[in-house]
């Protein structure tokens, strides 16, 4: 199995065939995240897809990493690729005895499957005692893109009571997209594997509240308080640049159907204008028998 042969269809990512779009900045956020708890821990990566989130997980010096995704290819292209081991699972019946992992991650998961709760007790299931469970959803009230693969999204307030049902202690963590404007070195303005760490310091001119962040992140456990910095990935602005072109575009062209709707709306008012005038003259009220007559005619 060649990682050629995995489609990029909206259900999973192919960082290859993504390289450099939003989406797959991303993914690598959430990964990165994660990889800060990562090491010395046994690792399940549910919902693997492509592998590159499981590889980055051991490269950060997990005790063990495993892949596990529904879909046999994905699953036997993880180990070709990645060097992983992955298995075939599903998030609502896993395949691993209780209290088997130390970190168990779940990224955009949960809203490709209808029963979220018994997904999220399965999670619990192989948590081992002391173990954290990162998982993270699109917020349904920010989140616009129609994914055909979603069966039941959540908004902020849902997905937070879900998770404190299953677990004792949950802690938010939001994820939003960000236009960025950063000064760089030469070499650093040619980075963009993803995982290269660029030195930057960071500052924010734009607000988000909670609730209305683009994607939720939870960490979960019966503690919480672990070490974590916060994370962000570079995309390029070409979606962004795109995106103004065709706003763009869309109001150039509502603008010329607006001339054209108003301009034909002046030259019927005007035909209107001299029709009421022509009616008005002693010709036609005198005119008004003949034509009469001639419809008369006609309906014969």
């Amino acid at each position: 199995m060649s990682h050629q042969d995995l489609e990029p269809t909206g259900e999973r990512l192919i960082p290859e065939r993504q390289r450099g779009e939003l989406v797959l900045a991303e993914h690598l956020a959430r990964y990165r995240l994660a990889a800060q708890l990562a090491p010395g821990r046994r690792v399940l990566d549910v919902a693997c897809g492509e592998g590159y989130g499981s590889r980055m997980l051991a490269a950060a010096g997990a005790e063990s990493v495993t892949g596990a995704d529904v879909d046999p290819a994905t699953v036997a292209h993880v180990a070709e690729r990645h060097g992983v081991e992955a298995v075939v699972a599903d998030i609502r019946e896993l395949p691993f005895p209780d209290d088997a992992f130390d970190l168990v991650i779940s990224f955009e998961t949960i809203e490709h499957v209808h029963e979220s709760e018994r997904a999220l007790a399965e999670l619990s299931r192989v948590r081992a005692p002391g173990g954290l469970v990162v998982i993270s959803t699109p917020n349904a009230k920010e989140y616009l893109v129609d994914n055909p693969f979603h069966v039941r999204e959540f908004e902020h307030e849902e997905f937070v009571a879900l998770l404190e049902q299953r677990f004792a202690k949950v802690r938010l963590l939001f994820q939003h997209n960000w236009l960025t404007s950063a000064v760089l070195e030469e070499g650093e303005l040619a980075q963009a594997d993803g995982e290269t760490p660029v030195p930057v310091e960071l500052t924010k001119v734009a607000a988000v509240g909670p609730g209305d962040e683009l994607y939720l992140v939870a960490v979960c456990g019966d503690e919480v308080d672990v070490g974590l910095q916060s994370v962000g990935v570079m995309a390029g602005t070409d979606e962004a640049h795109e995106l103004a072109r065709r706003l763009l575009e869309a109001e150039r062209t509502a603008t010329h159907w607006y001339n054209a709707h108003r301009d034909a709306m002046g030259v019927i008012e005007n035909k209107v204008a001299a029709i009421d005038s022509m009616r008005s003259t002693w010709t036609w009220r005198a005119t008004k028998p003949f034509r009469l007559l001639t419809r008369l005619r006609r309906g014969r």
